[in-house]
C-alpha cells in the first residue's frame, strides 16, 4: 500500500491541511471544556488526540521537507512517512467525528446550564427595555432593545442613563413621536404605532445603590383604556336618559291618576248639583227627596273612595319605579316594611329612586335593600347598594342635593355612607311626610 512520502505532493500537502485543521478543532474543543471547569475527565481525550495530531503533523512536516531535500529522516518521521496514507486519513475522520459530536455536545450543555453569555441573550431578547447603571449614570447593563428605544427617541445611544433620561422627560413630539403624558412615568407612541411608558426604580444591593430603568409595551392596555373610557362616557349618557326617563314615567303616572280622579269628581258632582238645582227649582219636596239624599250619599261615598284612590295611586306609582329599577337591571328588597308602606311617603319615593339610579350608574349594583321602620312618629329609614366598586366618597350632584335640601325642609336629615357599598340613611318626622 502507498505510504504518506511516496504519495505526490499534492495529496501530501492535503493531508497535512486537514492536520492542522483538526489540530485547531480539537484545541478549540479543549479551550472551550477547560475554561467552562468542566471534569478533567472530560478534557482528557481532546488532549491525548491535540498532542497526536500535533505530534503526526509536526513529524509529517519534517519527513516531507528532509524527503524532498534527500537529507536523512529522523526515526518518528521516517516511521510516520512510511505507513500507509490511509491510516493518517482514518486519524482525520476520528479527529473530526470527535469534534463534531464534541461541538454538538457544548452547545447542548449550554443551553441548559446558566452561562454569562446566555444571560447576555435572554436579557438582550427581553420584550422591554431595560438599563441598571449606577449613581452616576453610567450604564452597568443594558439590553438591545433599550439601546434601540433610546436612539430612536433621543437620536443617542445610551451612553449615560442620567442623560437618557432627562432626553426623554423633555422629549415633546419630535421625530413623529407622541407624548400621551406630563407624568413623571414619561409615556410615547412610537411611530409604529406603538406605546412605550418608561419609569425608574432605586435598587440597593451591598449598601450600594442602583438605578433601574425600565421601558414597557403597553399598547394593548393603552387601548383598552381608551375603549373602557369611550363606553363609560356613552354609559353615562344612556344613564342619564334612563334617569330622566325614570323620572317623566313616575310624573306622568301621578298626573294621569290624578287628573283621573279630578274628572270622576267633576262629573259625580256636576250632577249631584244639576238633581239638587231640578229638585230646588220644582218645588216638589214629596218627589225626588230620597233619590236626591241618595245621590248625595253616593257622591259621599266617591269622595272617601278618592282619598283611598290617591293612596293607591301612589303604591302604582311605587311599583312603577321598581319595574323600572328591573328594566335597568336592579332589584329593589324592602325590609322592615313593604313596597305599599313606602309608597305612603313621596319623598321616601324619591330617595329610593335616587339612591337606585346612583347604584347602578356609579356602584355598577344590582341590587338595594330598603330597610324602614317607625318609632316615636320618626321614620328611619336606610338604602344600600351591593356595588362591586370600591368608593370612597360621592360629591352630591342636583338629584342628592335637591333631596337633602326637601329633606332637611321636612325637619330631617340624610346621611350618605360610603365602604362595603353605599348606604343612604335618611330620618324624618312622620306627620311631615304622610
Amino acid at each position: 500500500m502507498t505510504s504518506f512520502l511516496q504519495c505526490n505532493p499534492i495529496t501530501r500537502a492535503i493531508i497535512i491541511s486537514l492536520l492542522i485543521a483538526a489540530f485547531t478543532g480539537l484545541l478549540f474543543l479543549l479551550t472551550i471544556r477547560w475554561t467552562s471547569k468542566r471534569r478533567p475527565c472530560s478534557c482528557l481525550i481532546p488532549a491525548l488526540l491535540v498532542l497526536t495530531v500535533g505530534i503526526i503533523w509536526g513529524a509529517l512536516i519534517d519527513a516531507q521537507n528532509n524527503f524532498d531535500l534527500g537529507l536523512s529522516l529522523s526515526f518518528i518521521g521516517e516511521w510516520l512517512g512510511n505507513l500507509p496514507w490511509v491510516l493518517h486519513v482514518l486519524l482525520l475522520l476520528v479527529s473530526g467525528i470527535y469534534c463534531g459530536f464534541g461541538f454538538q455536545r457544548e452547545r447542548a450543555i449550554s443551553k441548559k446550564q446558566i452561562t454569562p453569555d446566555s444571560i447576555r441573550e435572554a436579557f438582550d431578547n427581553l420584550p422591554s427595555g431595560l438599563c441598571f447603571s449606577d449613581e452616576k449614570g453610567i450604564p452597568l447593563l443594558t439590553n438591545r432593545r433599550m439601546y434601540q428605544l433610546s436612539e430612536e427617541a433621543t437620536g443617542k445611544l445610551c451612553r449615560n442613563a442620567e442623560e437618557m433620561w432627562r432626553g426623554l422627560s423633555e422629549l415633546e413630539g419630535q421625530k413623529g413621536i407622541e407624548r400621551l403624558n406630563k407624568e413623571n412615568t414619561p409615556t410615547f407612541r412610537w411611530t409604529d404605532g406603538n406605546v412605550w411608558q418608561f419609569y425608574r426604580t432605586e435598587l440597593t444591593l451591598q449598601n450600594q445603590r442602583y438605578i433601574q430603568t425600565t421601558a414597557t409595551d403597553i399598547t394593548r392596555l393603552y387601548t383598552l383604556t381608551e375603549e373602557l373610557e369611550k363606553n363609560n362616557a356613552a354609559l353615562d349618557k344612556q344613564y342619564k336618559r334612563l334617569k330622566n326617563l325614570l323620572n317623566e314615567i313616575v310624573q306622568i303616572t301621578q298626573e294621569e291618576a290624578i287628573l283621573a280622579s279630578k274628572v270622576k269628581i267633576h262629573k259625580e258632582l256636576g250632577e249631584c248639583l244639576l238633581a239638587a238645582r231640578r229638585y230646588l227649582i220644582l218645588k216638589q219636596p214629596e218627589k225626588g227627596i230620597f233619590e236626591l239624599f241618595q245621590q248625595w250619599q253616593e257622591v259621599i261615598r266617591f269622595m272617601e273612595s278618592t282619598l283611598k284612590e290617591e293612596k293607591k295611586t301612589s303604591d302604582y306609582a311605587m311599583r312603577e319605579l321598581i319595574a323600572a329599577a328591573e328594566a335597568l337591571g336592579c332589584t329593589i328588597i324592602f325590609e322592615g316594611s313593604t313596597q305599599e308602606d313606602a309608597g305612603h311617603y313621596p319623598i321616601l319615593k324619591n330617595a329610593i329612586r335616587e339612591a337606585m339610579t346612583n347604584a347602578i350608574r356609579h356602584a355598577g349594583a344590582n341590587e338595594l335593600t330598603v330597610h324602614m321602620d317607625i318609632e316615636d312618629n320618626t321614620l328611619y329609614a336606610v338604602m344600600k347598594d351591593n356595588g362591586n366598586r370600591l368608593i370612597t366618597s360621592i360629591s352630591e350632584g342636583s338629584g342628592l342635593s335637591t333631596l337633602r335640601s326637601r329633606i332637611e325642609q321636612a325637619g330631617g336629615n340624610m346621611e350618605i355612607r360610603c365602604g362595603g357599598g353605599v348606604e343612604l340613611h335618611i330620618k324624618l318626622p312622620v306627620k311631615e311626610v304622610s
